[in-house]
């Protein structure tokens, strides 16, 4: 037994085309009752008996013929007007991964779904949400699409191939149509084993025909190989296996449960799971599966849904699981170009994850995983991680840093990226994942007696004490509270009942980060403090300078996206620390201290400490 494949729905060649003209013309065929409760007359005549659009199919005789089948294609239709022009493209960032359309404001959307290409089919576009990877900057360009049809010299490969090349889902890929059928005659499967192999730059290729054959006939890879051909089973294996191709397959047209035999290959083609999609029609109009549309059925794990009725391109409306499947290709190419690293198995799964349920819930017999979602597939999946260069993954969050770096990284901008569970690389700006960390002045007032003082000689003064100037956390985490040597000179002096006095100190150390840190390391960081005031009996007046950074490097290490071989690739980033001062403005009575310290970075503090000692 063989399949044979033919390019329409058609009983004995009955071929219906009704272009804008509404010219009707049939090849070889023979009316029954004029009668659309009659099964034959149905077939012949779909475009009076809508109800069974797409539904027929027939045997017809070739070279590689012995069981009849049909393509899965239905060609009906109205005029439409349409025209070209350039669409606009946005390449924004992703800093609201878990919010749909996040990154996209309405400005964006509108100039998305503006152009004649968008307006043209605007609701079959909507239901895949396609103005969302338009706006994202996606056109599809560097992928290589392989349109197995009839060729551009007939009305269904052209339109077929010109729902991926002229569509406004993925305008710059390159598409190539390959003739596989000659007057509504397909070629053996044996050449178009040839046809699949000479295609070598092709990463993606779309089948628009199918076989009467069910789906759950299908038992075995040598039962496949008797009804069709060693080549072309081999030439689908080698396009997966060594080319890393995807197969994009119309389920058929016959109204039945079970998709056609060649949509379950993977069933007996182990090697083309994750290579392989089944395709089920949508009517955008009716909100359910097209009529004439075959179910998922046993391929329901490979098996999503996308709108295949009244597609229009401005002169003929059509409509079948055949216009239903460019639409998926298309989007296929949309991945490829946005993360080119991502390898065919990690496609798949990303379209049939990011898929909209429909039906039951879960993937069903019915809509596979469901309906094709650009919008979802062109966004972070999953939880966001950050690569640490040296190996392993920091969960992005954000890092509350000490205010004066973190103002410092915020006038850098510099940017970083993330990446979703399938490793793909979002962009976004580092400051936005940044918060504002008060040094918490006077929490180092009570650490003050910490100091270590290794020499204290007449006004000078020397040792060490510890600081957390350079704290970070989360994706910058710093080791906090460092060591840093200091040098120093103090002094007084008496004016009357006032003794007036001063301290000036210069701090040196170098922080440490830790090992899931993007902070590379610091150079030497230098501080300088600086305290004046007068004491009055049991008062005290002060005004001062904290540590105040004056010189120093923050090194930086980010993670800014993915090369085309999947290399993650880092940018380097030198912060300059020096940071403007705060003041600190303090009254003391006894051992009670008020103080208010303006902060150029973070919130001004306002604290009251007080020390003592306990004697036994």
């Amino acid at each position: 037994m063989k399949f044979v494949q033919i390019f329409c729905s058609c009983l004995i060649a009955a071929c219906v085309l009704r272009p804008a003209n509404a010219i009707q013309f049939t090849i070889l065929s023979q009316s029954a009752n004029n009668n659309c409760t009659n099964t034959e007359y149905r077939r012949v005549h779909p475009d009076k008996c809508p109800s069974f659009l797409g539904a027929a199919t027939a045997p017809i005789l070739s070279g590689a013929t012995v069981l009849g089948g049909a393509l899965a294609l239905i060609g009906l239709a109205n005029a439409a007007n349409g025209g070209d022009t350039n669409s606009t493209y946005y390449q924004p960032t992703l800093p609201s991964y878990n919010m749909v359309g996040g990154d996209i404001d309405n400005i964006q959307l509108a100039a998305a779904t503006a152009t004649p290409e968008y307006t043209l089919n605007a609701t079959i576009y909507d239901d895949i949400r396609l103005s969302y990877s338009i706006a994202r900057g996606y056109t599809g360009a560097g992928t290589n699409i392989a349109v197995l049809d009839a060729g551009i010299d007939s009305w269904h490969g052209r339109f077929v191939t010109n729902i991926i090349s002229s569509g406004p889902i993925a305008p710059d890929a390159n598409v190539t149509s390959y003739k596989i059928a000659y007057n509504m005659d397909f070629v053996p499967y044996s050449e178009i084993g040839d046809v699949i192999n000479s295609a070598s730059d092709a990463n993606v290729f779309n089948a628009s025909w199918s076989v009467p054959m069910r789906a759950t006939e299908l038992k075995s890879r040598e039962q496949l190989i008797r009804i069709t051909d060693e080549n072309f089973v081999s030439s689908l294996s080698n396009a997966a296996t060594n080319r890393d191709a995807i197969f994009v397959w119309a389920a058929g047209n016959d109204a039945h449960s079970q998709s056609s035999a060649l949509s379950a290959i993977p069933t007996v083609m182990p090697e083309m799971q994750g290579h392989f999609i089944n395709v089920v029609a949508w009517d955008s109009t009716t909100g359910t599966l097209a009529e004439y549309s075959n179910a998922c059925g046993i391929t329901s794990q490979w098996c999503i849904t996308a709108p295949g009725t009244d597609i229009t391109n401005g002169i003929t409306t059509a409509s079948g699981t055949s216009f239903a499947a460019p639409l998926v290709s298309a989007a296929i190419a949309v991945i490829r170009q946005a993360f080119p690293y991502m390898s065919a198995p990690d496609i798949t799964s990303l379209l049939f994850e990011t898929a909209r349920d429909l039906g039951t819930p879960g993937i069903d017999a019915i809509y596979g995983h469901g309906m094709l979602d650009l919008e979802r597939a062109t966004r972070p999946v999953g939880a966001p991680l950050v690569p640490i260069d040296g190996g392993g993954m920091q969960p992005i969050q954000t890092a509350r840093i000490s205010g004066a770096i973190a103002q410092r990284i915020s006038d850098a901008n510099p940017q970083f990226a993330y990446f979703d569970k399938y490793g793909r690389a979002f962009n976004a700006n580092l400051s936005d994942f940044i918060s504002v960390q008060n040094q918490g002045i006077g929490f180092q007032r009570l650490r003050a007696k910490r100091d270590i003082t290794i020499a204290d000689i007449g006004n000078f003064e020397m040792g060490l004490k510890n600081s957390d100037i350079a704290f970070a956390d989360g994706m910058m985490q710093t080791r906090g509270n460092d060591w840093f040597g200091f040098v120093g000179a103090h002094g007084d002096i008496d004016i009357g009942n006032i003794n007036v006095f001063q301290r000036t100190r210069i701090s040196f150390g170098t922080p440490q980060t830790t090992q899931n840190s993007i902070i590379n390391n610091f150079s030497n960081i230098y501080t300088a403090a600086i305290d004046i005031g007068a004491k009055y009996g049991d008062w005290t007046f002060g005004v001062s300078i904290p540590d105040t950074i004056i010189g120093g490097t923050m090194n930086l290490r980010t993670p800014v996206g993915r090369a085309a071989t999947g290399a993650i690739l880092y940018n380097d980033y030198a912060i300059d620390m020096r940071t403007r001062p705060s003041i600190e403005y303090s009254i003391s009575y006894k051992s009670i201290t008020a103080s208010f310290v303006d902060n150029p970075y973070g919130t001004d503090e306002f604290f009251i400490l007080t020390r003592g000692r306990m004697a036994f």
